[in-house]
């Protein structure tokens, strides 16, 4: 590699993902360059720890009834849409989007059910082999992972084949490297049930299940010597009821737990133990640390539009916590009467969001509000 190449090798290791990706279009021996394995385990270095990584990309609005899911921009107006042929949305991982498209009556035709991976920045999409078992409840999720190796998209899919009170749990898991569903069981800590309609939030590659109010379910598909074990956690208790919550993962992959509680939002983290969040028995809530309370009135003095707004409200419901950034569990999304706001815990800075197109506030009808983050992962906008 000359000096020139070497000069756009540094140029290439500097660009966010969805710009890298493009590139490989401007010649074959930029797309030899990007492709090469060396270049992918560079940009994968490079990019950790970036202040930029999993930037708030999008909202999916996704409503009530038979309306069709759409996409507010907030950083790219040119992002892709989501046809109604995918059907419905149920999750997300790092840029790839998981729907499902119900087939008329689930009990009378062949195939009846379509799952579909789509990456709406690159409009790109895959349809996936329906699983052998058809779960009404669609319990699955969707985990993307980094690929070094090469620049092809890789991710799993797990469906929940059953949802009964007990100790056990069967699911098949579908994976991008061998286009096959594989059935396995799983061993809880102790009797659950998972709750319907309720996909899981993906993490660091381990999927997080809220179980009820007050108990959790993870599972990491990926740890040697617990492949088949699901972890059950209490959430912590705080006093009053929890109007909204929501979890995220630091890069340490400590577990991190906020909830809001009227005008009051606190923040707790979870240690890990010898094996990490592996135990032979359920997790307590008493091992929770509360690390951060943050009080709506304490923004409000600093930031005229937070006191307006506030001033507005009829109700605690109408302060709402959407999510914590998945990459970083120290900035919270949340909405006070349909405008949303980007708040760093720890700093108390806070901006709200601006949206390419109409705003969340001319939608009528109830909806439910995910945040899609751009990708860390190069091979992620590589979907075939």
């Amino acid at each position: 590699m000359d000096v020139h190449e070497n000069m756009l090798l540094e140029i290439l290791l500097r660009l966010p993902p969805k710009s890298v990706f493009k590139f490989r279009c401007v010649s074959k021996r930029w797309n030899e360059i990007i492709n090469d394995s060396f270049f992918l385990q560079s940009y994968a270095e490079q990019r950790k720890g970036l202040d930029d990584a999993g930037r708030l990309w999008a909202f999916i609005l996704c409503p009530s009834g038979s309306t069709p899911i759409e996409i507010v921009p907030v950083l790219d107006n040119q992002i892709g849409t989501i046809q109604r042929d995918h059907g419905n949305f149920i999750c997300s991982s790092n840029g790839l989007i998981l729907c499902v498209h119900l087939h008329g009556n689930i009990f009378c035709g062949h195939n009846p059910i379509t799952y579909t991976v789509l990456n709406p920045l690159t409009k790109k999409w895959v349809s996936l082999p329906s699983p052998a078992n058809v779960n009404l409840g669609i319990l699955m999720g969707l985990v993307c992972e980094e690929n070094i190796a090469q620049l092809v998209a890789n991710y799993k899919v797990v469906h929940i084949c059953n949802s009964n009170w007990d100790n056990e749990l069967m699911i098949e898991t579908y994976s991008s490297k061998t286009g096959k569903w594989i059935e396995s069981k799983l061993f809880a800590t102790d009797y659950f049930r998972l709750r319907p309609f309720v996909a899981p939030l993906v993490l660091n590659g381990i999927f997080h299940w809220t179980v009820s109010d007050v108990l959790i379910a993870i599972y990491d598909p990926d740890d040697i010597g617990g492949e088949n074990h699901l972890q059950l956690i209490e959430k912590p208790r705080a006093e009053g009821r929890s109007y909204s919550s929501g979890f995220s993962r630091s890069s340490d992959g400590l577990l991190w737990y906020g909830e809001n509680i009227k005008q009051i939002m606190k923040f707790w983290m979870l240690p890990k133990g010898e094996n990490g969040y592996r135990r032979s028995c359920t997790i307590p809530r008493q091992e929770w640390s509360l690390v951060h309370t943050v009080n709506l009135y304490s923004l409000c003095d600093n930031y005229s539009i937070i006191s307006h707004v506030q001033a507005c409200m009829q109700d605690y419901y109408d302060l709402y916590m959407i999510a914590l950034n998945p990459n970083n569990p120290l900035i919270m999304l949340f909405s006070i009467d349909g405008t949303t706001f980007l708040c760093n815990i720890v700093s108390k800075s806070v901006e709200p969001i601006r949206y390419h197109g109409p705003s969340m506030e001319d939608h009528s009808d109830f909806y439910t509000l995910y945040p899609y983050f751009e990708s860390p992962f190069l091979s992620s906008y590589a979907l075939q």
